[in-house]
């Protein structure tokens, strides 16, 4: 059998790896964005508008009407006042998120090669690309997070906090999660006292009141009563725990498929407020009264946020479908692979502990969509985690078949 270590195919890639740099990945991953942007024009969303006129408002009237947004994204929008500013914003932050997954996966495996893999992939994955062009808050987010936690791994605690905070004021997914990210971090990670971990924690804390203060205050003046985040949380509960909810998303119209929820029943109180907490209200009921239910509809939640392909009926064509499934589905295999190397090889467990919030955060965003709404778009902050490990878990098994294939020839 011919030694696949001598075929000229690899060969060829062997010596276009070697000499690729990770400028050359930057600038091929933001040629890909500019790509995306020219063939996509159009890309956006009702929630885009809805960040723009959050914005606007800000700045117009310093209130934001809107009462299921938080202010980072909208204070962007604002300031850049341009469709066209916004997108290409995004796309720098899309080309730097590029750079940080290189330098977290270089931190936490020390491969050069598996960071630039991780890099390239970033560089070329469709969702990245095309969330690039979404003007939505997918994009900037996730800098936030790998961002954070490329700080956190570096022992930058406060930066770290500093930016986990920054990301809650854009998204507050990672509210409860975050003292107890550094907490793992400072302790399990870095194997600080325990005593210096809850300091750690601590400084968050401060941190957290003096830059919540602002959007406190905004808050307090808007509905005259502290609201610590926004009133979204009732639209989640509600959306995810009602009794029309079929598929998991919690959508209202999806162009044809079954809606999955109804907020008519809501639409007498006009209270924002008391709407926001008669919508909880109802889906506690709903949860108690209908565990069974509850447990069947976290299932497809599950199913819904790690599905290889998108659910809305515009995606669901065999192009889009390919698409997902080769660049997410392989990523998602190497992933799994790479996860159960650290478990079943000795050489690989050391990255176990060290990997430890990356799982925390991977488990955390699972349960909490279970509980709520599922969509791909929830996945996509934990796709750059997903990356990374996948990466380290393909050349860990590239260099085993290359070298046994050495052996062999020998």
């Amino acid at each position: 059998m011919t030694n696949i270590t001598k075929k000229p195919f690899f060969l060829l890639c062997k010596k276009v790896a070697e000499r690729l740099k990770l400028r050359h990945i930057i600038i091929i991953g933001f040629l890909f964005r500019i790509a995306a942007l020219t063939a996509m024009p159009n890309n956006q969303f009702p929630d885009s508008h809805t960040y723009i006129k959050a914005g606007a408002q800000l700045f117009e009237n310093g209130v934001i009407v809107k009462h299921n947004v938080m202010p980072l994204y909208p204070i962007l929008c604002g300031i850049l006042n341009n469709f066209l500013l916004i997108k290409i914003a995004d796309i720098l932050f899309s080309v730097l998120t590029i750079y940080i997954i290189y330098q977290l996966s270089y931190i936490i495996f020390k491969k050069k090669t598996s960071a630039l893999l991780s890099a390239f992939i970033a560089a070329v994955y469709p969702f990245f690309n095309f969330y690039a062009t979404a003007a939505l808050t997918e994009t900037s987010y996730t800098l936030l997070l790998v961002s954070a936690f490329y700080m956190l791994y570096r022992q930058k605690f406060i930066i770290g906090a500093i930016l986990l905070i920054l990301s809650i004021l854009e998204r507050p997914t990672l509210d409860f999660a975050a003292p107890l990210i550094i907490f793992i971090f400072a302790y399990f990670v870095h194997k600080r006292s325990l005593s210096y971990s809850i300091k750690i924690v601590s400084y968050y804390i401060v941190i957290y009141i003096l830059l919540f203060c602002p959007w406190w205050l905004h808050q307090y003046n808007k509905y005259d009563k502290f609201i610590r985040m926004n009133l979204a949380d009732g639209i989640a509960w509600y959306s995810g725990n009602n009794p029309l909810n079929q598929s998991g998303s919690g959508v209202a119209s999806d162009n044809g498929k079954p809606a999955d929820v109804d907020f008519s029943l809501f639409a007498k109180i006009k209270d924002p407020y008391k709407q926001n907490q008669a919508m909880k209200k109802e889906a506690f009921d709903f949860i108690i009264n209908n565990p069974d239910r509850f447990i069947k509809l976290a299932a497809l939640k599950f199913c819904r946020l790690w599905r290889l392909y998108p659910y809305a009926p515009e995606y669901e064509k065999p192009l889009y479908i390919i698409i997902s499934v080769t660049s997410y589905g392989s990523v998602l295999l190497f992933f799994l692979l790479s996860t159960a190397s650290f478990i079943f090889i000795k050489k690989n467990r050391v990255f176990s502990k060290k990997l430890l919030p990356v799982f925390f955060l991977i488990t955390y965003f699972t349960l909490v969509h279970m509980v709520l709404i599922s969509s791909l778009r929830y996945r996509f902050p934990i796709e750059p985690f997903l990356i990374i490990i996948a990466s380290y878990g393909f050349i860990f098994l590239f260099n085993k078949i290359t070298k046994h294939n050495d052996q062999k020839a020998e």
